[in-house]
């Protein structure tokens, strides 16, 4: 059993991350973002294209499928071809429920929703599936995690769900948004460029290349969320070009796990799915940005 005092320790390590998240976001501060425009009058597209119908249409294709992923893993593993063990069913779920939450938030801002609303709309599936995964005892008694992982995902979610809604004393909603795209950064980016040391921290050791590249696509979802709320917070930029600059850094991990690292070869995925996920991830952003 691991130490009741280690456990605190991992988790105030959390939570203190999500307070230097604040600091951070603090000490980032820009001038106000000019109030929302609706999503189909802001910019024209590529060639003529309508940017802003690309955008519905693709945040369609991506809600049913992180659906899929977020309800049955099971099935979203069976349609990739990829293994099914505990682990990537683990890691398609959430990976499934965050970007799910992503297109809700990207709708509800595009719509006209301050930033820090829409994404406490969209943190809303993040917080429910956390809470049942404690109430489960999944993190330590299915998957053999740490006990730091049992409490610091419905803490860390819970906090910044509250933030983002002003629910929090003394933190602005704005603060909190920012907040979560400085904590979504630095988890997302050492679970990419690290997965294994960032998975043997929550306890994930002896993964097989097919479980690490599922960690890896979470990580990766984490890094587009906090892509997506960096261009409104910090770099004031619509709605549209939020989404069209998570799209375009979607479209490089994609292509990064055909190409580069190759995860997409060790998981045993077949390339042309990937493929079809890169080219619309590519041709949206290219909609709104040339």
């Amino acid at each position: 059993t691991i130490p009741p005092l280690l456990i605190a320790l991992n988790i105030m390590h959390a939570l203190s991350l999500v307070a230097a998240s604040l600091s951070l976001a603090s000490a980032l501060q820009i001038e106000p973002t000019p109030a929302v425009k609706p999503l189909l009058k802001l910019r024209g597209g590529l060639g003529g294209i309508d940017a802003g119908q690309v955008v519905t249409l693709v945040q369609g294709i991506s809600a049913a499928n992180a659906g899929v992923m977020s309800l049955a893993p099971k099935k979203a593993g069976e349609m990739y071809g990829v293994a099914l063990t505990k682990w990537t069913e683990f890691f398609a779920q959430w990976s499934g429920i965050i970007m799910f939450g992503q297109v809700l938030t990207a709708y509800l801002h595009a719509g006209g929703m301050a930033l820090p609303e829409a994404l406490a709309w969209g943190f809303l599936p993040s917080c429910v599936a956390s809470v049942q995964d404690f109430l489960n005892d999944r993190m330590v008694g299915e998957m053999g995690m740490g006990e730091a992982a049992k409490y610091a995902p419905p803490l860390v979610n819970l906090a910044l769900t509250l933030g983002a809604f002003g629910k929090v004393p003394n933190l602005a909603p704005e603060l909190a948004a920012k907040a979560a795209a400085v904590w979504m950064a630095a988890n997302g980016l050492f679970g990419y460029f690290s997965t294994a040391a960032w998975l043997e921290g929550w306890g994930g050791k002896g993964l097989s290349a097919v479980e690490s590249g599922m960690g890896k696509l979470m990580a990766s979802t984490m890094c587009g969320g906090a892509v997506y709320i960096a261009a409104s917070a910090f770099r004031g930029k619509t709605a549209l070009e939020c989404f069209g600059a998570m799209m375009g850094m979607y479209s490089l991990t994609s292509l990064d796990g055909l190409y580069l690292s190759k995860t997409t070869e060790a998981m045993g995925v077949d390339p042309p799915k990937v493929l079809f996920w890169a080219a619309i991830q590519a041709f949206t952003a290219a909609a709104v940005f040339l």
